[in-house]
C-alpha cells in the first residue's frame, strides 16, 4: 500500500504533497535463476488529483483547470537484487537478510480522467475538451488502454522464515499527454457545445479572465492550453509485506 503521484501539465514543478493519492498493488514474484534475479507480475491501482489553483505560477492559476484520474495497471517486471537475497536467508547459505534492488519491464494501464463542474464529476474522455474526434478539429481521442515502461528501485528485508517487508518507488514512462486531459491548445467552445454538450464547452476552458465579445470572438481561441511536447508520468511509492508461499531452502549451500 502507498500512494500514486502524477507529473504533467497540471503539476509542472513536481509538487508531491498536493498531487498524490492513495494507491496499492498485488504482486506475485518468483525467484528465477538465482538469489539475485526475480520475475514478477503486478496489478496496481490508484487515483490522484491535481489543480492549477495549487500552483504558484500566475499563468497556471488563471488557467484554472483541475483533474482527478483513476489508473489501473498490469505489469510484468524483472527484478535485480544487489545482494543475494531470499526471505529467511541466512549467512551460511551466502544469503543476506536485506538488499537494495532495481526493476524494469513493461506495463499496460487503463486511465480515466475526470473533472468537477457544479458538483458533478464528468468523464473527460467523453468531453473531448481539445476537440478530439469533432468534425472541425479531427484530432484522435487518446486510447483508454496504453503501454508504459516501469522503472524503479527499492530496499527489502527478511523478518523471519516466511515474512519480508520492503519499500519501493517506481516511475512509469508514458506515451500519452492526456493522463490529465491537458495537452495542446484551446478550441472554439461552440464546436464542443454543438457536438459534445454544454458541460464539454465549460470544462474545455475555465480561465478566470475568459472573454467573449458581442461578435462571439473568443479570447483564448488557439492559445496554449498545455505542452504537447512533454508526456505525462505517474509513479507508485509504497510499503510492501511479502509472504513466502513455498520453502525450498533445503538445497545445498554454496561454497
Amino acid at each position: 500500500m502507498g500512494g500514486i503521484h502524477y507529473a504533467g501539465d497540471l503539476n509542472q514543478r513536481f509538487n508531491i504533497p498536493k498531487n498524490i493519492g492513495l494507491g496499492g498493488s498485488i504482486i506475485i514474484q518468483r525467484n528465477s535463476l538465482d538469489t539475485r534475479w526475480a520475475w514478477r507480475n503486478t496489478f496496481s491501482a490508484g487515483r490522484f488529483s491535481s489543480a492549477d489553483k495549487n500552483s504558484n505560477d500566475p499563468f497556471l492559476q488563471n488557467r484554472n483547470l483541475s483533474v482527478r484520474t483513476f489508473v489501473g495497471e498490469f505489469s510484468s517486471q524483472v527484478v535485480f537484487n544487489f545482494l543475494p537475497y531470499e526471505i529467511g536467508g541466512i549467512s551460511p547459505n551466502m544469503l543476506f537478510p536485506f538488499t537494495p534492488y532495481v526493476f524494469t519491464g513493461g506495463a499496460f494501464y487503463y486511465f480515466l480522467p475526470q473533472a468537477e463542474l457544479n458538483g458533478t464529476y464528468y468523464n473527460l474522455r467523453n468531453m473531448d475538451t481539445e476537440g478530439q474526434g469533432t468534425s472541425v478539429y479531427k484530432k484522435k481521442r487518446a486510447a483508454a488502454v496504453q503501454f508504459a515502461i516501469p522503472v524503479g528501485l527499492g530496499i527489502k528485508a527478511s523478518l523471519n522464515k516466511r515474512v519480508g517487508i520492503g519499500v519501493e518507488w517506481g516511475i512509469r514512462k508514458l506515451y500519452t499527454d492526456y493522463l490529465d486531459d491537458v495537452s495542446s491548445t484551446y478550441v472554439y467552445p461552440e464546436v464542443l457545445r454543438r457536438e459534445r454538450g454544454d458541460a464539454a464547452a465549460a470544462l474545455s476552458d475555465r480561465s478566470l479572465n475568459l472573454q467573449v465579445d458581442d461578435n462571439e470572438n473568443y479570447s483564448n481561441l488557439n492559445r496554449q492550453r498545455g505542452d504537447s511536447k512533454s508526456k505525462d508520468w505517474y509513479s507508485f511509492l509504497g510499503v510492501s509485506i511479502v509472504w513466502r508461499i513455498n520453502d525450498n531452502r533445503g538445497r545445498c549451500p554454496s561454497y
